[in-house]
């Protein structure tokens, strides 16, 4: 699968001029700064390893589109390379840029080209080469200063760099010229001088970078793409994590489609992409704005390879000859093209109308809804019943499972495992009448749990402020609804029914608690302050002209006893608010709440053989010790 070897320095640099090296099109950009690149430098020159290179051949099953490294001007119709180059883009392309490119050097954060240069007097009075001895020039080759008014060096001429000492480092391996030059030039002006730099120049230093050996791991083109992959992603701990996209913008550039253009548009071109379309139909700030690349994938791959295991089973299979569903990383990796061209437009489509079901969850926005990944089952689901999914019976099967793994946290943990074994039994339920997922009877909520809600982030959290909503509550005040219109004209928040400042002064216990909040609009909010609740009952009547009965019908919305608030008696307000809370919950997951702590339960590990859901991975030794650390 791999072979690890050694190859002077001067022949990889060539092989990456003439494009015989160059880099996969999913690797980022240079970005190394003049400081990263005198420190490679200065390694090359004292002969220090500076890490092995890993490449691909090209030619197998895995069929990138290559990019030549970053100052390397090809042909128009370039070569196509005989290997990519999958870890050390940064180093190869300093070296080439520097030791090797006759163009001045781009370098990040400054104006303009740079070149640099070996002052060869201050390298050999040093034991050990440092970056002082590395001098980077402006493209003129002018050193200046006194804000670019005085001239301090001028290497702009080959004169100039003989009398200076000064080696220009892009002339590295065809040094012969100017090496005689610089000798003739001191030659005739001090020649014993001279003699003191030569040899330890010439056979010193100059000898060290032709003949430096750089060992890289060349993998074999009969690699696999996830082994290529996952290959590429242990070894790329310095820069950014590559994700199944841009991964798979790679390799579906090979067959020559833009996935990157097909899922954020084409400027010039003026046509929305896919998330273009998604924010348009939900709102900037709406329950699509959040959705990512990898989402969108994984709803085309759990398609995939439900298909897939179907086919299977129209064959004849059973048993463990039926292939896994799964929706990992490594599973997106192997969606070949026609897959995702197969599935793209219905899994947009099931975005659009798993948005238009939070709606009518009463959830208008991305931060409300408990978890992302609900949204990719149920696009995937929509996406694989189309009509099917449009009948009354359907959708209240959509939102038993949607209110239970909500409420349950079900997806909190090994989302990836659940959408993969959610979406079939959700599509085997709603299309066949079978039985229910098993995540709706895993799923059992705690009355207890309502004692620790305290952050709007969790998904638990999310989903009771949606049942308030979707139950009727309405404003303290305005005695308006949810709706839309009013939704985004006064946006609606949690905040608390006794105010915080009360409850420190009184001593009242767990007042962060979703018990004690409720959706409220934010100037119905700053309207009740901090006072106590009979006193801001009594203001809000007072001031927004409301009987007595009309905001105890209000309150009531809230599942709040009025007489409570009107008494200030927290305790009792609590109390009845818990229970009522844990009735909404049970009529929402159509079970009763768990009112005593559950003891431990035994994870279902899918260890059946007609389980369509592949087994979650067992993590080494080694991995399971970073994990305790």
């Amino acid at each position: 699968m791999f072979e690890s070897t050694k190859e002077q320095l001067h022949k990889l640099l060539a092989s990456v001029h003439e494009g015989d090296i160059q880099l996969p099109d999913f690797q980022r950009g240079w970005v190394w700064p003049e400081d990263a690149m005198r420190s490679l430098l200065a390694s090359v020159l004292n002969g220090f390893p500076v890490g092995a290179l890993l490449t691909l051949q090209t030619g197998g099953d895995v069929s990138f589109a290559p990019r030549p490294i970053e100052g390397v001007k090809l042909s128009e119709r370039p070569p196509a390379p005989d290997e990519l180059l999958l870890d050390g883009q940064q180093r190869m392309t300093t070296l080439y840029q520097t030791l090797f490119s006759p163009d001045a050097v781009q370098v990040k954060h400054t104006k303009g080209g740079r070149f640099f240069f070996l002052d060869i007097r201050k390298a050999l009075e040093q034991e050990t080469i440092t970056e002082e001895a590395i001098v980077v020039l402006p493209a003129d080759k002018v050193e200046r200063t006194n804000f670019n008014r005085d001239i301090v060096r001028d290497l702009s001429t080959q004169e100039g760099q003989f009398e200076h000492h000064f080696f220009p480092l892009n002339e590295s391996f065809d040094s012969t010229i100017w090496y005689h030059g610089w000798m003739q030039h001191w030659m005739e002006r001090d020649g014993g001088f001279f003699r003191e730099l030569a040899s330890p120049f010439g056979s010193g230093l100059l000898h060290r970078i032709q003949h430096y050996e750089v060992p890289f791991i060349r993998l074999s083109r009969k690699s696999t793409r996830k082994a290529v992959c996952v290959v590429f992603e242990k070894v790329n701990t310095g820069g950014k994590k590559l994700d199944a996209f841009e991964l798979l913008t790679a390799i579906y550039a090979a067959d020559g489609f833009d996935l990157r253009k097909d899922w954020l548009g084409d400027k010039q071109q003026q046509s929305p992409g896919r998330k273009t379309r998604l924010l348009q139909f939900s709102g900037e700030d709406g329950v699509l704005a959040h959705v990512e690349s990898t989402d969108f994938l994984q709803a085309c791959t759990v398609l995939h390879m439900l298909e897939n295991r179907r086919e299977a089973e129209r064959a004849g299979k059973t048993g463990r000859e039926l292939p896994f569903v799964s929706c990992r990383h490594e599973d997106m990796l192997d969606l070949p093209f026609t897959a995702y061209e197969r599935y793209n437009n219905a899994v947009e489509h099931g975005f659009t109308r798993a948005c238009r079901l939070m709606a009518g969850l009463k959830m208008m926005r991305s931060r409300d809804v408990p978890y992302s990944h609900q949204l990719v089952a149920l696009a995937a689901v929509y996406a694989d019943l189309g009509k099917q999914a449009d009948t009354m019976p359907a959708a209240e099967k959509l939102e038993l499972w949607f209110w239970s793994t909500a409420l349950g946290e079900y997806y909190g943990s090994s989302s990836e495992t659940t959408i993969a074994r959610d979406v079939p039994e959700l599509i085997r339920w709603i299309s066949e009448d079978g039985p229910a997922p098993r995540s709706i009877d895993e799923c059992i909520f705690q009355e207890e749990r309502l004692e620790s809600l305290y952050s709007r982030q969790s998904a638990a959290y999310k989903a009771i402020n949606a049942l308030l909503l979707r139950h009727g509550c309405r404003d303290f005040v305005t005695g308006q609804s949810a709706e839309v219109m009013t939704y985004y004209h006064d946006p609606i928040d949690i905040h608390h029914i006794f105010p915080s400042n009360w409850c420190g002064k009184h001593g009242a216990n767990n007042f962060n608690s979703i018990v004690n909040k409720t959706p409220l609009f934010g100037g119905s909010n700053r309207a009740i302050g901090g006072a106590a609740p009979s006193d801001y009952l009594r203001f809000v009547e007072q001031r927004h002209g409301l009987t007595s009965d009309q905001l105890d019908d209000l309150l009531r919305t809230h599942l709040v006893d009025p007489a409570h608030l009107r008494n200030n008696d927290y305790d009792a307000f609590y109390r009845d608010r818990k229970r009522a809370l844990a009735e909404l919950i049970s009529s929402a997951m159509h079970r009763p709440v768990a009112f005593e702590p559950l003891p431990g339960a035994i994870v279902d590990e899918h260890d059946d053989e007609d389980s369509p859901v592949a087994p979650e991975p067992v993590a080494s030794e080694a991995a399971s010790n970073n994990l305790q650390l």
